[in-house]
């Protein structure tokens, strides 16, 4: 059976779930050619597991440093693309647990869809069994809609599955994003190059400690509000760069309401609000660079593909 997915798996200090991560993607090592590990710098014991790991089907890097969550699947999908031998690179957090099943959905709704699409994406779940990191719908769904699927213009990366060949086209994450909205931009630029998909089949439970959609940046944890102020200055970027000018603005209006209906939270009102303004001033000011696949690398493997072929006539 040909092999034909790359998996990228992005891990800071979260190891019993990590465990479980891989314990569920090897169950479907059939069509797995490699799983990429990027270690953001764990100290929770995640580095010596990952060197105990006796299966040439995980590829493991421990970072000298924690990157950050972007600029991880930004290495991770790198090193995929120079490294592994899949058509396909399958992306997603150390807290996802895809279904056995769940590969396998996507590989027949690539095959159904003969490799044109920008992404697939799975059906997530959270631990109590309701959706969460629910994909965006497309407007225009009912004309994209293929083989019973439904269109989406952007996505998590709680399991997506995205074409080398299209990497190699638009590029990688943007890693300078750091964290929240990496994978929102990412989606979209697939997106805007060919229609992608929802595929309902391929289900992933994602183990985060609570609902994603059930929050807000008035009632999240103190420790992760400069989260927000990330995410709302990735948004104005995505917006700049994928939107009209009204749907800029139509955003920073909503920033803004948004951070003065934090102000009636709890506890750490001034710093909500100013996760808010100050993130979405930064996004207009905010222009990282999108890299590509490292070409010396692609080259020499070329090179030597080619030189495979001449050496056998």
């Amino acid at each position: 059976m040909e092999k034909l997915i790359d998996v990228v798996v992005v891990t800071y200090n979260r190891l019993p779930l990590l465990k479980e991560c891989l314990l569920s993607l090897l169950n479907q090592r059939d069509n797995l050619s490699g799983i990429f590990v990027v270690d953001n710098h764990s100290t929770d014991g995640t580095t010596a597991y990952l060197s105990s790991i006796n299966d040439s089907l995980v590829k493991a890097t421990t970072l000298s440093d924690n990157i950050g969550g972007a600029a991880g699947f930004e290495y991770g999908v790198n090193q995929a693309m120079v490294e592994g031998t899949g058509r396909y690179i399958w992306i997603m957090d150390d807290d996802t647990i895809p279904n056995i099943g769940a590969s396998s959905a996507l590989l027949k709704t690539a095959k159904q869809l003969n490799d044109t699409f920008g992404f697939l994406c799975s059906n997530v779940r959270w631990t109590d069994g309701h959706a969460t990191n629910i994909a965006q719908v497309s407007k225009d769904w009912p004309e994209k809609i293929s083989f019973g699927l439904v269109g989406t213009v952007s996505a998590t990366f709680v399991s997506i599955l995205v074409p080398k060949e299209n990497i190699n086209r638009l590029g990688l994450p943007l890693g300078k994003m750091q964290i929240w909205g990496d994978d929102t931009e990412y989606t979209t630029r697939l997106s805007s190059f060919e229609a992608s998909f929802f595929v309902s089949d391929s289900i992933a439970v994602h183990k985060t400690g609570y609902n994603l959609m059930q929050d807000s940046l008035k009632t999240i944890q103190a420790d992760r509000i400069w989260r927000f102020k990330s995410m709302y200055r990735n948004l104005i970027y995505i917006k700049r760069h994928y939107a009209s000018k009204r749907g800029v603005l139509k955003l920073v209006f909503e920033n803004i309401v948004t951070g003065i209906g934090a102000l009636a939270a709890k506890d750490h009102r001034l710093n909500r609000f100013g996760a808010a303004f100050f993130g979405t001033w930064n996004g207009f000011f905010f222009n990282p660079d999108v890299h590509f696949p490292d070409e010396v690398s692609l080259e020499k493997s070329k090179n030597e593909e080619r030189s495979k072929k001449i050496l056998n006539g």
